[in-house]
């Protein structure tokens, strides 16, 4: 509790991410968000709580709640309704826990099919199906007042290399890039979509620096911003990861070069000592000049323009009860019978 105060009280941080290791049940999860926000009631802006919420391989929902399948099985049946409602039942269980930003759903091409990082979590295989199922899933969850964070920018499904060991170079050029990777995010920032996370991604027949794009210029200022027009959050996948920590650069200088690319928000969902190296970079770079206040302003206007979109405050809005109900209301259930049957069509 102290250390979590510390980074609230002191250092101001602007939210967190959950893990299954945070908690056994769901009341555990409420009271932990419940003291999260009260130990946030201070402070200007209001604490984003997230997880990856994709559902089947990747949930951290609790026992008590209701774990959708995988966005294969979705992208198979191929019913955007039932997509739309898959993202509704996931906003619900979030909302009644006090989560307010879901690093979900994968906007990935499945084009290299034993691409084993994807191959279930992912809606398809082409373009338009990922694209309309992928829309789907963050129009339910922005029904119930969840922040979707479409992943992973600019693609991360042609590749059989897992960017948390090691990262991959995606040997493609631009103009296969525009026709395949790219289209499930345009057609995101077409319609509106407030978060998009950033992969540790290689490609150096676009960026010739060899650079991922979490620390690429070209992705996150001149592809992202400037030709496809995204006025949202840029999140970095997480920075622990050898995709983004492996080569020569410091932890720091890494964080410094990727702010300066254009990255909004960093997630560091492991190491304390990362944590604390990351901010006092940041800190340090602000005041020693290695970064301008006009970019510290950029990601700010940003982040309070999320957060005051979706109305997120430093309180649950449901007392335990309800909240309790509302995860395990029956609909969730039926629903998966639904998608049961609908498999076996």
């Amino acid at each position: 509790d102290q250390t979590l105060m510390s980074f609230i009280k002191d250092n101001k941080v602007g939210g967190f991410i959950l893990f299954k290791r945070n908690y056994n049940s769901f009341k555990e999860l409420y009271e932990l968000n419940s003291k999260l926000k009260d130990w946030n009631n201070g402070n200007p802006l209001p604490l984003f709580i997230s997880v990856d919420e994709e559902g089947g391989t990747v949930s951290r929902m609790p026992e008590d709640g209701t774990t959708i399948p995988d966005a294969k099985i979705f992208g198979s049946i191929n019913d955007t309704a039932l997509t739309e409602k898959s993202g509704r039942v996931v906003g619900k269980q979030l909302y009644a826990s006090g989560i307010n930003l879901n690093f979900a759903p994968v906007l990935d091409i499945l084009s290299i099919k034993d691409n084993e990082l994807l191959k279930v979590r992912a809606y398809g295989t082409d373009a338009d199906r990922v694209s309309s199922h992928g829309i789907s899933f963050i129009k339910g969850l922005a029904s119930e007042k969840i922040i979707a964070v479409a992943k992973h920018f600019p693609g991360h499904g042609n590749t059989k290399v897992d960017s948390h060991s090691k990262l991959p170079i995606i040997d493609i050029d631009r103009s296969l890039l525009e026709s395949r990777e790219l289209l499930p995010f345009k057609n995101a920032i077409e319609e509106g979509i407030d978060a998009i996370m950033i992969g540790h991604l290689a490609f150096p027949k676009i960026d010739e620096s060899g650079k991922p794009a979490t620390k690429s210029k070209v992705f996150l200022t001149d592809i992202l911003r400037n030709e496809l027009g995204f006025q949202g959050l840029a999140i970095t996948d997480e920075i622990e990861m050898y995709g983004f920590m492996e080569g020569d650069q410091s932890v720091e200088e890494s964080v410094i070069e990727s702010f300066n690319a254009g990255a909004d928000i960093f997630v560091i969902g492991h190491t304390k000592e990362v944590q604390d190296k990351v901010l006092k970079a940041l800190k340090e770079g602000a005041v020693n000049g290695l970064i301008s206040e006009e970019r510290i302003n950029e990601s700010l206007r940003r982040i309070i323009k999320v957060k005051k979109k979706y109305n997120i405050s430093d309180k649950i809005d449901l007392n335990y009860d309800d909240a309790y109900k509302l995860l395990t209301d029956e609909g969730n259930q039926q629903f998966l019978k639904e998608v049961k049957e609908r498999r076996k069509q």
